[in-house]
């Protein structure tokens, strides 16, 4: 790949976080105020040593989507969810039609996995410059392709692991970190096999250093996002000036 990556700070590290080369994702935000519990990540995650990544059981507690629109500055990406069938139609209803957002498809950490209804409705705003889908570690190649005939030209690989990969019976959440790196790995293979050259690919899981945002680039991704790494903020601030 030729060129640098735009750098993203993922949710919910761009609601605190904003650095001059990176855009922070600020979320994510669902119809109303979900459980709204201020800089719980902090509470909730563990670092599990056997996986060697962060987990975490949050679910998506927000103030609701008012309160996040209000919290967005215009250069941020807004990430939004369903709690419900419909909401994404309400959703983007309020939300501006220039505002760029990312859709988070995969948490795995809510009650229920919700069909994909309705999402080319933001697509079809096509002043938005990013319109993104973050997609699980597990993403099937037919719903990337489905996905891309609604429109989608900007996905996100890749959000946290359920634990219930492990162990069906884990009350973890998700896991991030490192082991997520040959998931996403292998959905930017299947995505430049299999797909047009015109999606752009964000890669995340594992950030840790340069070499895993060269790692991501040689497989070929667009652009680089960076999460639990801002749980160091020097070598987070060291990684994002280097580029």
């Amino acid at each position: 790949m030729i060129g640098f990556p735009q750098f993203f700070i993922a949710a919910p590290f761009g609601n605190y976080i904003h650095h001059k080369n990176a855009i922070s994702v600020r979320g994510t935000f669902t119809h109303s105020a979900n459980g709204n519990r201020p800089l719980a990540i902090l509470k909730s995650l563990r670092y599990n040593s056997y996986h060697k990544g962060w987990t975490n059981a949050l679910g998506l507690p927000n103030p609701g989507i008012h309160k996040g629109l209000e919290q967005t500055f215009p250069n941020d990406v807004i990430s939004i969810a369903e709690l419900q069938r419909g909401d994404f139609r309400y959703l983007h209803s309020i939300i501006p039609y220039d505002q760029s957002i990312e859709l988070n498809l995969s948490c795995p950490n809510l009650r229920q996995t919700l069909p994909w209804d309705n999402l080319n409705i933001f697509t079809k705003d096509k002043e938005r410059e990013w319109c993104i889908a973050k997609l699980s570690p597990l993403t099937k190649p037919e719903e990337i392709e489905y996905l891309y005939t609604k429109g989608f030209r900007q996905l996100h690989f890749s959000n946290t692991l359920p634990m219930t990969q492990f162990d069906r019976y884990s009350r973890a959440g998700g896991l991030s970190g490192k082991t997520l790196k040959p998931y996403t790995l292998k959905l930017i293979e299947i995505t430049r096999q299999d797909l047009p050259r015109d999606i752009e690919i964000i890669a995340g899981g594992g950030v840790q250093t340069e070499q895993d945002v060269w790692d991501y680039m040689d497989a070929g991704c667009d652009h680089v996002s960076i999460g639990t790494l801002c749980f160091n903020p020097f070598r987070m601030k060291r990684l994002l000036r280097g580029w």
